[in-house]
This record gives C-alpha cells, structure tokens and sequence, in this order.
C-alpha cells in the first residue's frame, strides 16, 4: 500500500468521521464541500508549499463521478478516492514539495544570509550564520505569508 497512501486513507477516515455530523456512514454534499476544505487545511499545514483546494463546482462534479450508488452521498470508501481524484498530489508531488523546502531551507538560506552578512556589514558581524540564518527564514516566510499570490 505504501506509507503515502496509508497516511492518505487515514486522514480521509478521520476528516470523514469528524463531518459525519448525524454519524449514519454517509456524508452528504454539503459536508462533502466541508470535508475536501478541511483536508486541504491539514494538509496545507503539516506540509510545505500550498496547494488551492478545488473550486465548489469541481467538488460537485467529482461528487457527481464518485457517487457509485447514486443517492447524492459519499460512503467512506467513496470519499477516500473521490478525495483523492480531487487532491493532484501523490508521492511524486508531496516530495517534490518536501525536497523544494529542504533544498531553499540548507542551501538557499545559508547562501542568502552569508550574502546579508556581508552587505550588512558590521551590523551582523557578531551574529552567527546558524542565528541569522533561521531569523532571516523567518523574516521571509512572514513576508511570502503577506503577499497574495
């Protein structure tokens, strides 16, 4: 099964139980919605990068395709591929993520801040590379969380 998709069905089982509000083993389409959203949220949270969720009009129509029995309602399996489907992200993509963060956060950074060391002049000259350089990752990381993209 591999550990991505094991990771994947567990926390589609999890998001479906906590949306599940009257708990008959079906959501309907509004929770539907309210589920995709919060798997996009935990995932965005725990993983670097972002990625959009999917618009109301794609969600009701993979709804549309993953209903397998047609009564407008996802069982728990049903919603484990439909988010799936809705999620463009797999092994490839989630460590494309992994890595992208990895490479700009032990090559980037060290290379930018040594840079700002020097410009800076003697303003830094008594901070180490290992304090500025997570005080710089911090500085960047608000100022990409306060630019709309």
């Amino acid at each position: 099964m591999g550990l991505f998709n094991f990771l994947w069905s567990w926390m589609c089982r999890r998001v479906f139980k906590r949306v599940d509000y009257d708990k008959n083993g079906r959501i309907d389409p509004l929770e539907v919605e309210v589920a995709i959203l919060h798997l996009y949220n935990t995932v965005n949270k725990r993983l670097p990068g972002w990625q959009d969720p999917p618009t109301r009009a794609e969600i009701q129509a993979a709804l549309r395709a993953y209903d397998a029995d047609g009564s407008g309602c996802l069982e728990e399996k049903e919603f484990e591929l439909f988010a799936k489907s809705l999620m463009h992200s797999g092994p490839d993509q989630f460590f494309a993520r992994v890595g992208k963060d990895a490479l700009l956060r032990t090559a980037v950074l060290p290379a930018v801040t040594v840079g700002v060391k020097n410009a800076a002049g003697n303003l830094f000259s008594g901070v180490p590379v290992v304090v500025l350089a997570p005080a710089i990752g911090c500085v960047v990381s608000a100022i990409k969380a306060l630019i709309p993209m």
